[in-house]
């Protein structure tokens, strides 16, 4: 498999989804999700061992997340794997919809973020069929049972594996000031990330540092994301991550659209990543 068949698998997973669509207020024809973005890094990236040693020893490396579902695969094999992420912005209309929220987020954004766990697992599920039917093993870290959030002493909430910084090393970003992910499509954005046993080629990084493509960290001229946030949880110090998930109780709590039923959706209030110089696009 090279690079190009491997982008028309995932492009082809993605267009036949079938729950891609905001059915849910009453709007089957609008998709929830743009057509993703796509970057590819190698298994033994030297990066990877400074995410051990900055996020914690319980983050996996690929080759550890591989040996979750191939056990007998040796840690030689790290050289020919591929860690594939991949970034699905929000539509235009979802971020128009969310620009005009100051408290809470709008009903676009609540259902597409809501509604991401059930459909990512369709899409990752079919995704590593596909694969495993070309004879390629593959894992969805989405998939892995043992996936999980851990609390830490420095850096508060972490999870085993970051799909974020998997995404900045298979180049399709750096962060931002509010923690989020600026790509070339701008910063809202969700990730997943699949490991891969095929030697491709690797994206090549346009960029140096992890904050490269954000203007406050490159010349001080922004810090609009500090002034979107209802809970000054932004500042020019970063991002505070306990008070930035309260806030996400506290809306479903006090601030729930009128007539969205609740259901079992995951919140995100997102409201710093839309009224931005880096809302659709790396400034």
């Amino acid at each position: 498999m090279d690079k190009k068949e491997l982008n028309d698998l995932i492009l082809n997973t993605f267009n036949g989804l079938e729950d891609n669509n905001f059915a849910t207020l009453g709007m089957p024809d609008k998709p929830m999700w743009d057509t993703p973005l796509i970057g590819v890094a190698a298994g033994d990236d030297k990066y990877f061992d400074f995410l051990k040693e900055h996020i914690g020893a319980f983050h996996w490396s690929p080759i550890d997340a591989f040996q979750l579902k191939y056990i007998d695969v040796s840690k030689n094999t790290s050289a020919n794997l591929r860690v594939v992420s991949i970034a699905f912005p929000q539509t235009m209309e979802t971020k128009e919809t969310q620009i005009a929220e100051t408290r809470c987020p709008s009903r676009n954004w609540i259902v597409s973020r809501g509604e991401w766990e059930p459909l990512l697992k369709t899409f990752s599920g079919r995704l590593v069929t596909a694969l495993e039917a070309k004879g390629i093993r593959a894992v969805s870290i989405d998939l892995q049972p043992e996936f999980s959030v851990i609390k830490t002493g420095p850096l508060g909430l972490a999870s085993t594996w970051s799909h974020r910084h998997y995404a900045y090393a298979a180049g399709l970003g750096t962060f931002g000031l509010s923690d989020g992910f600026i790509t070339e499509k701008g910063k809202a954005v969700r990730f997943t990330s699949l490991i891969i046993d095929a030697p491709l080629e690797i994206t090549e990084r346009q960029y140096t540092g992890p904050y490269d493509w954000c203007l406050f960290y490159k010349n001080g001229s922004c810090g609009k994301c500090i002034n979107r946030c209802p809970v000054q949880a932004i500042s020019f110090e970063g991002h505070d991550k306990s008070t930035c998930l309260d806030y996400e109780d506290y809306f479903a709590e006090h601030y729930w659209p009128e007539g969205l039923d609740r259901k079992d959706y995951i919140l995100g209030c997102g409201l710093c990543q839309v009224g931005i110089p880096c809302q659709n696009k790396r400034p």
